[in-house]
């Protein structure tokens, strides 16, 4: 009797529940990882353990009655507030639920469970009658139908529908309802024109259907629906991307949405592309923006990684870069210089496994309420394939980097909106400067970044700040006057010099930056050969902000003529033309292994200091200074 008794239960297991909507639902157990160990996952997923111990959790979220039966009812992807049944990127998570309900490895308790089927096709049909009839998906409201819900929505359940072609079973009118919705999402991205003018403006939105598009291909092939795609894309090649190189984000650069949402476009677009014109038109598109980035990514001499050029940000806030990792660094050789090495991945791999061998069979807790707590991104692309250089070729690449040129003067202006971005390269500094329209107001324009090869970056203007910002402030200003249009006039060894839109190297000779502060006065910013001299003209009193990058190791120190930063026994010295008593200003923002700490000086009518780079300095003139190790 009992061996009839659990044949019996193991059929009923084993049933569709596809539109049973009355259907008792299991429960999703615990994987239980004392059962397992680090053994049993490849060096590449080594990151799976955590999402394992707590996918029940997620899969046991999944609503199983009401009319919002199959919403993923739990803050893990996504702020709390926006984790509402009328928001279809909550259910981008169905990328997880398939994921593991699909996934052929010994570790996998889930691959054909039927407790994570009934949740699969629950949230499947819900995210079906999520659609608008055009297609559209809405994100911070009932109907509220935007690009980013329904272009981020055809990326992950494009993902969702090539694993489930290939893994257990499920309804197959279900699986139909879903292509199908996913072709009215892939085709209103790709011909309704107000969707598009919006990713003019928020590209890494639209963007996002190129993969889920292909990925529909690979599934149902479809010719009409190919043809637009293709033309798209050849469309977006540059109304996508700006001259200079950045895509556009707020009509200007951001490095946080460049950095990510972009290149998880990208990946999955060369995923399906690679070898074909499309593809090559992906990689031609990732070279550009390497080169872009290589004139605002300075390297710090420790390794750790690249101060950005991040006063420019439109969007986010991104101040340092580790490395990009890109398989399309394969074929954009310039990208390869940000990326890990293969010898540093193998390096990685071992500590994450130690970890595991240390502390298995635990992990960390699930942060329910944090944003990023259980991400269908660590599923989008692992069956992708990644591509890492060795440490040769990475330092191959990191010698065409624009620092490791002695000299250059380098101008890039976009078509868009006048933008201008100045690179000025001298034996003993690099700088960058940036003027144009205001776009956004975390934009700070001025002078962007300082640096020099023997002690990385020195100076970093910080974006969407109102104390450590660079430039100058007048009397009861919250900002400074660079948080506004900086419209600034250049010449170039003493001849007018006119910005216009691409990328170019201009003339030798010293360069000089000049705009307005409001009403209020002028602003001249000159780059010689060992110095740069800013001289500020202001009717009246003015405050004037140095944000200073500043290490542990570091000594800092001031008097009345002068503040003096040395690192790695190498002094950097801001002068002043006359006596003055500047404020050293502590601040809490971290910029990789440095701190901001911002320069004030008061003064009135005029003021003009130097930064000077390679002048010598005795042990007594700092002690002079109260130079001191920083805490």
């Amino acid at each position: 009797m009992n061996i009839l008794v659990r044949a019996l239960a193991l059929c009923l297991a084993l049933l569709p529940v596809a539109g049973a909507t009355d259907d008792r639902w299991l429960d999703v157990p615990p994987a239980d990882l004392a059962t397992l160990g680090p053994d049993s996952f490849s060096d590449e997923e080594l990151d799976l353990p955590f999402y394992l111990a707590h996918f029940h959790r997620l899969a046991g979220s999944v609503r199983a009655e009401g009319p919002d039966r199959g919403f993923i009812d739990l803050p893990v992807w996504r702020a709390v507030k926006d984790n509402q049944p009328y928001n279809a990127r909550i259910m981008e998570n169905i990328l997880s639920l398939a994921y593991f309900y699909t996934t052929d490895r010994p570790w996998n308790v889930y691959r054909g469970s039927r407790p994570v089927r009934q949740r699969l096709e629950a949230a499947l049909d819900f995210w079906c009658r999520l659609q608008n009839e055009d297609g559209r998906f809405s994100e911070y409201g009932p109907e509220q139908w935007n690009l980013a819900a329904t272009a981020f929505a055809t990326k992950f359940i494009g993902q969702a529908l090539v694993l489930l072609a290939k893994g257990p079973p499920l309804d197959e009118t279900l699986r139909q309802r879903v292509i199908d919705a996913q072709r009215k999402a892939v085709h209103v991205v790709l011909t309704d024109p107000q969707l598009y003018e919006h990713g003019l403006r928020f590209s890494n939105q639209y963007t996002n259907v190129w993969s889920g598009a292909l990925a529909l291909l690979r599934v149902r092939p479809d010719d009409e629906l190919r043809l637009l795609l293709e033309r798209r894309i050849r469309e977006t090649h540059t109304a996508f991307q700006s001259p200079v190189g950045y895509f556009y984000e707020g009509h200007g650069p951001d490095w946080g949405y460049n950095f990510g949402t972009h290149q998880s476009n990208l990946h999955g677009a060369w995923h399906y592309t690679r070898g074909t014109a499309l593809g090559e038109q992906f990689v031609e598109e990732e070279r550009r923006w390497a080169e872009w980035l290589a004139y605002n990514a300075l390297p710090e001499p420790d390794g750790s990684g690249f101060i950005l050029n991040r006063g420019i940000e439109t969007r986010q806030q991104r101040p340092f870069l580790e490395a990009i990792d890109t398989p399309l660094a394969e074929k954009a050789l310039p990208l390869r210089a940000f990326t890990t090495t293969s010898e540093e991945l193998r390096e990685r791999r071992a500590r994450q496994r130690q970890t595991l061998e240390d502390t298995w069979p635990h992990v960390e807790p699930l942060s329910v309420g944090e944003f990023w707590a259980f991400s269908p991104y660590t599923f989008l692309h692992r069956d992708h394939g990644e591509w890492h250089p060795t440490e040769a070729e990475r330092s191959a690449a990191r010698a065409t980097l624009p620092v490791n040129r002695e000299r250059f003067t380098h101008q890039r202006m976009d078509s868009r909106h006048p933008l201008v971005f100045t690179y000025i390269r001298r034996p003993s500094y690099y700088a960058a400067f940036n003027s144009g329209k205001h776009l956004t107001e975390r934009q700070r324009y001025g002078l962007g970044l300082v640096w020099s090869a023997e002690t990385g970056s020195l100076l970093q203007s910080q974006s969407g700040s109102a104390a450590a910002a660079w430039g100058t402030k007048g009397p009861g200003q919250e900002h400074v006057y660079e948080a506004g249009d900086v419209d600034a006039s250049f010449r170039v060894a003493e001849r007018a010099l006119d910005p216009t839109p691409g990328v170019r190297d201009l003339p030798a000779g010293e360069v000089a930056a000049t705009y307005s502060l409001g009403d209020a006065g002028v602003k001249t910013v000159r780059f010689l050969e060992r110095e740069i001299v800013v001289e500020v003209r202001h009717d009246g009193p003015f405050v004037e902000h140095i944000p200073l990058l500043v290490g542990g190791r570091d000594e800092l120190g001031h008097d009345e003529d002068q503040v003096m930063l040395t690192r790695y026994g190498k002094p950097v010295r801001i002068t002043f033309d006359s006596p003055t008593q500047p404020e050293i200003v502590e601040t809490d923002i971290s910029v990789g292994n440095v701190r901001v700490r911002v320069v004030r000086v008061s003064a009135t009518d005029r003021f003009v200091y130097r930064l000077i780079f390679d002048a010598a300095t005795t042990a007594d003139q700092a002690a002079s200074l109260g130079v001191r190790q920083q805490p």
